[in-house]
């Protein structure tokens, strides 16, 4: 019995060697098939659930100004010097479906103003309630200007720069905050409502020592209305704001004075209107920051009038921004210091290069920086000396892309 065991081997022993490599090689190939057949399908998958965007802004500026002593610069970077670090960007966004109401979006973002050391600028769920009602939840744009949405995607407005004077009178751009809106109809008006709360931190910028302004409970409602090619809208917020007394000093506040900038109630009112059919551009917006303390106020506001031609488009811009409610009780050194006033005309032109790339130039005159009850350096930050002229010119040059 035992010798019968022994004769009766089992059946691979019995085939050839090299029918069993032959079974062996195709095994190993209806794995790799399988298992190429898996990753392209989840690459077909990711590809259905996620998209990639992304924006590129390519420029340089330099500023003409006079100074008593020392260097001057513009508050968006342009210098004596041609600098390219104020106009160059970048950013690239993910939207990654989770289901058929719900959307997560991350946005990753650099700047040479920021030595191109990327950020988290974007980082938030967006859930769709019903056909008409959505909400987001984590860091989203905080929606104070009429292009807030997308204020460091160059190619999607006709300036090389945004007017300063409007857009760096709050230069908030994100904010930790929970947002709901709803869109509705009224006839041929399509309009758009949205609520948020939330927080932000602030850069209030090189003018005042980069002091940071911390908006806590900031609260605010903003509607948009969309007739043919007309854009209305009204925004209104407001936070209680904190600046911590080291900041203050560094920006010019003596602590002799005792004064303080905590929990400050603050709020900002905004209205703009756009009109843009394709043979004619107009913006304008009008703004108002108003601090309820000892610090100045503002007022500001800006009109543009551009028109199509063929791939070019020629346009001219005229803005202000004054301060309101001074203190008069503070010394006036104070007052000049903190309080922002200037006009400005640029003529700008651009050139459509394609469907994606946009090219851009514009010569930005400043004057009025000063009057009877305030003396300032407008949006020009000194590094000691004081403007020799009551005028100054930024050149400015960019080539913008989306992708």
């Amino acid at each position: 019995m035992l010798g019968a065991s022994l004769s009766a081997s089992p059946l691979w022993a019995q085939t050839p060697e090299s029918d069993v490599q032959q079974r062996l090689r195709d095994y190993e190939e209806r794995l790799e098939q399988l298992e190429k057949q898996q990753f392209n399908s989840t690459l077909n998958d990711a590809g259905e659930r996620i998209r990639i965007n992304g924006f590129l802004s390519a420029g340089m500026s330099r500023a003409e100004v006079d100074t008593t002593s020392g260097s001057a610069s513009y508050i968006d970077g342009a210098s004596d010097k041609w600098s390219h670090d104020s106009l160059t960007r970048a950013g690239i966004q993910f939207n990654a479906k989770l289901s058929d109401r719900a959307e997560a979006v991350v946005q990753l973002f650099a700047s040479g103003d920021d030595e191109f050391n990327a950020e988290l600028q974007w980082a938030y769920l967006d859930y769709q309630v019903g056909d008409s009602v959505s909400v987001k939840a984590g860091r989203i744009v905080a929606p104070f200007y009429m292009h807030s949405q997308y204020i460091d995607v160059g190619y999607a407005y006709p300036w090389a720069s945004l007017p300063a004077e409007v857009y760096q009178l709050a230069p908030v751009k994100t904010m930790e905050a929970v947002e709901a809106s709803w869109r509705f109809t009224t006839g041929p008006v399509s309009h758009r409502l949205s609520g948020f709360w939330g927080s932000s931190t602030v850069d209030g910028g090189e003018r005042v020592a980069n002091a940071q302004f911390q908006a806590d409970d900031l609260s605010g409602l903003n509607f948009t209305s969309y007739w043919r090619n007309w854009t209305a809208r009204a925004a209104y917020s407001a936070a209680n704001v904190s600046v911590s007394q080291d900041d203050l000093a560094a920006a010019g506040v003596p602590p002799i004075l005792g004064l303080s900038f905590d929990e400050v109630y603050t709020y900002f009112a905004g209205v703009g209107l756009q009109y843009d059919d394709g043979s004619w551009f107009f913006s304008a917006e009008k703004a108002r920051l108003d601090f309820g303390n000892w610090y100045p106020s503002s007022e500001s506001g800006y009109v543009t009038v551009g028109k199509y031609l063929g791939k070019w488009m020629p346009m001219v811009t005229w803005a202000e921004v004054n301060p309101r409610d001074l203190d008069r009780s503070l010394p006036a050194v104070l007052n000049n210091g903190l309080a922002e006033q200037q006009k400005s005309w640029t003529g700008g032109l651009r050139y459509s290069l394609s469907d994606s790339i946009a090219l851009k130039g514009e010569l930005s005159y400043y004057y009025d920086f000063s009057d009877s009850e305030v003396s300032t350096s407008g949006f020009f930050v000194t590094d000691g000396g004081q403007l020799e002229d009551d005028h100054a010119t930024v050149v400015r040059l960019s080539a913008d892309l989306v992708f």
